[in-house]
């Protein structure tokens, strides 16, 4: 015996008709991405896990039992139903209930029906079906057709173009520098003196210092990833609970941080880094705080309760909130005075020159940078790929999201050049921000390099309003 889930409404419309085939393994419904079975996510909400169905067996601690399941409500926050009763705490299901589950206006329904046709192995996990028509095949059939055209245009009218790997790309291998973040530290704005200064009264060396990749341009400026600078603001190993001892040292710091600055009404503390930007005999040492960043789509997480409230500060995208990781950007004016002569070749593109770049047809990139490797080398690397997605208003042209790419990259080359040969000119389209956890390995996301551009022309500042959201 066992039981199929079938999508019956949703506010995602294409997921009517869905099915979930199981058996004896547990199987969670919710939003997050460990859900087993997902469900379409809020935009002001955090993800939720709604509940989690179970053999009746695990129920009663027995081996033997009559077979079956029951559903336990795993979330406060939001409403579980069966047949339109709300769940308290765990419910016995039985064929052909509805399940309901209700976040805000949104609201999603899930057919339970009990089977024994011998057409699947309750032994195996949960198996998905989706659910097609005609129409759906008919509309396969023309996109197939489609993108053979496209192929069939693009290597006619790539058969013309010059391929990016056999570009000269050594101008901006010269401009290419190793970034380093070794320590962190943690300032307390007090009076001494009569004077308001900044003492140091906490520190730490990092375990492993965060490494990465700076670039110069030839606006003499330093760009990397944020990231790179402040490791604290993206840690995907901390669960997002206040207990210190999940946290690494520098999000303890970047929470203390936080946490006293909600308290105290403004920035009475603050948390830098100490980095270092090197290439060869050259170095230049810097603190994060001398670096130009856009906080204005930053994610204030509020955790603990209301006895103990502690806040985070984040650039990890929530929900629909792609938008946060276009903060992942930081840049510096190099003051240093150089030879003319060895001034960076390494130009930015503007908007419309990505978008254009876009829509051409021809979407190699090359990823400049270094990149962590186990045989301690430290060189500059070149690796090639694609652009695969570019997300923009389509009324204001504006980017909404960061740029996805597809290339062999590896951890280092994080605040990397993104390059792309636009018209005759080879320029920098993006920053090399992070993998992209749900896609397979090479894929990744850049922050446009017009984020870096609109601020340096703004006079290098950005109002900062983000936003709190509960955890």
């Amino acid at each position: 015996m066992y039981y199929r889930l079938t999508f019956i409404s949703s506010r995602d419309k294409t997921r009517i008709g869905d099915t979930i085939l199981n058996g004896n393994k547990p199987l969670s419904i919710g939003q997050t991405m460990t859900c087993d079975v997902q469900l379409p996510e809020s935009e002001q909400y955090e993800p939720n896990l709604y509940a989690t169905i179970l053999p009746l067996e695990d129920a009663n601690n027995q081996s033997e039992s009559s077979e079956g399941w029951y559903l336990v409500r795993r979330t406060d926050g939001h409403r579980v139903a069966v047949n339109g009763k709300e769940v308290s705490i765990a419910i016995t299901l039985h064929n052909g209930d509805i399940l309901s589950f209700i976040d805000g206006e949104n609201k999603t329904e899930l057919k339970f029906d009990m089977l024994d046709d011998g057409e699947y192995d309750t032994n195996n996990g949960f198996v998905y079906k989706k659910h097609t028509s005609n129409k759906s095949f008919f509309l396969i059939a023309i996109a197939f057709a489609a993108l053979a055209l496209g192929v069939a245009a693009y290597a006619l009218f790539a058969s013309r173009q010059k391929d990016l790997r056999h570009e000269d790309l050594r101008p901006f291998r010269q401009s290419i520098y190793h970034i380093t973040t070794d320590s962190v530290y943690l300032l307390c704005e007090m009076d001494i003196d009569n004077q308001r200064k900044q003492i140091v009264i906490d520190s730490i060396e990092l375990e492993r210092a965060a490494e990465g990749t700076a670039f110069l341009t030839s606006d003499s400026l330093f760009v990397t990833a944020r990231h790179c600078i402040e490791p604290w603001i993206n840690d995907e190993e901390w669960d997002g609970t206040s207990s210190k001892s999940k946290m690494s040292p520098e999000v303890r710091l970047a929470t203390k941080a936080e946490t006293e600055n909600r308290i105290a009404g403004y920035d009475k503390y603050t948390l830098r880094s100490h980095c270092i930007i090197s290439k060869g005999l050259e170095r230049y040492d810097y603190h994060s705080t001398d670096f130009c960043m856009n906080k204005s789509r930053d994610m204030v997480m509020r955790l603990g309760n209301a006895q103990d409230a502690v806040y985070w500060r984040t650039i990890f995208p929530i929900a629909h909130r792609r938008d946060m990781e276009l903060g992942d950007f930081a840049y510096i004016k190099f003051q240093q005075l150089y030879d003319n002569a060895e001034k960076s070749q390494v130009r930015m593109a503007e908007w419309d020159e990505i978008v254009q770049f876009s829509q051409s047809g021809i979407h190699d990139i090359a990823v400049i940078g270094y990149p962590l490797n186990d045989n301690g080398t430290d060189s500059v690397s070149v690796v090639y790929g694609n652009l695969m997605t570019l997300e923009y208003n389509g009324s204001t042209g504006c980017p909404i999201g960061c740029i996805q790419l597809s290339a062999p990259i590896n951890p280092g080359n994080s605040g990397g050049p993104v390059v792309a040969k636009i018209g005759k000119e080879i320029k920098v389209i993006g920053i090399v921000s992070k993998a992209d956890g749900l896609a397979s390995q090479g894929v990744f996301w850049a922050v446009p390099i017009t984020e870096v551009l609109d601020m340096h022309k703004k006079g290098d500042k950005a109002k900062v309003d983000s936003v709190t959201y509960r955890r």
